[in-house]
């Protein structure tokens, strides 16, 4: 709220903390993470069940990191596995991908997968996140909104957490559409070995389970379908 115009009484108090910061951070150590390896691992509220259950398996042999696969967070895991900082990337929530062909809040572009297959690591992945469309603020809907009108999102099965929060079925023909194009993408890994597709049988995500807001086992069922018949072999599809 000072400009650094000059020394002050109030810009020599902020240069002190700067530097008794940078000092503290230096001389911390956090030992009991040196001799762990590193696992990635993107999730978000939706497969918390799942991620949770991957942790407490791992964490006693590895540091297991985990992002938040709606945008920035996400953008981090795959800067971060680029860099070789993990042993393994646990890649359950791939959305960035199916919203950069569909359209969507959490889109990432085509090359989501990249930093996966050309890591030369361990790659599962899982399609949490697949069985939904990130379309809010929920006053577009009411607006013209291109992605709302071109995808008639209005008179689909919707979730709507709150006004800012507003998740979309996708459709049988859409599922089928990204499954063909997360295989082609797959199918490029030149360590296709190191490469599983975990499918759950029972819903892609917490809200796409019977009983819940954007349950539509046809649609599942069209993904795994397409899937199977696209991807090549050498890649393990894993169902459970």
């Amino acid at each position: 709220v000072v400009d650094t115009v000059g020394m002050n009484s109030m810009v020599g108090r902020l240069m002190i903390n700067g530097a008794g910061a940078i000092c503290g951070m230096a001389e911390t150590s956090r030992a009991e993470f040196a001799d762990k390896p590193a696992i990635a691992i993107t999730e978000f509220g939706f497969c918390d069940t799942a991620a949770q259950f991957i942790r407490e398996r791992l964490e006693s042999t590895f540091d297991v990191i985990s992002f938040h696969a709606t945008g920035i967070g996400e953008m981090a895991a795959l800067d971060f596995v680029r860099q070789g900082r993990f042993e393994a990337f646990i890649d359950l929530v791939p959305a960035g991908f199916s919203e950069s062909l569909l359209g969507g809040n959490r889109a990432l572009g085509p090359d989501r997968f990249d930093a996966g297959m050309e890591s030369g690591r361990p790659y599962p992945l899982a399609p949490c996140g697949f069985d939904m469309l990130g379309c809010g603020p929920i006053e577009r809907r009411d607006q013209g909104d291109p992605l709302w009108v071109e995808r008639g999102l209005a008179a689909r099965q919707l979730l709507i957490q709150d006004a800012m929060r507003v998740q979309a079925r996708t459709t049988i023909e859409e599922m089928r559409h990204i499954a063909i194009q997360t295989a082609t993408q797959l199918n490029k890994s030149k360590a296709p070995h190191l490469v599983k597709f975990i499918v759950p049988m029972r819903g892609f995500s917490s809200v796409s389970i019977q009983g819940s807001a954007l349950y539509n086992p046809d649609a599942d069922r069209a993904f795994i379908e397409s899937l199977k018949v696209s991807l090549d072999k050498t890649i393990e599809i894993v169902e459970v």
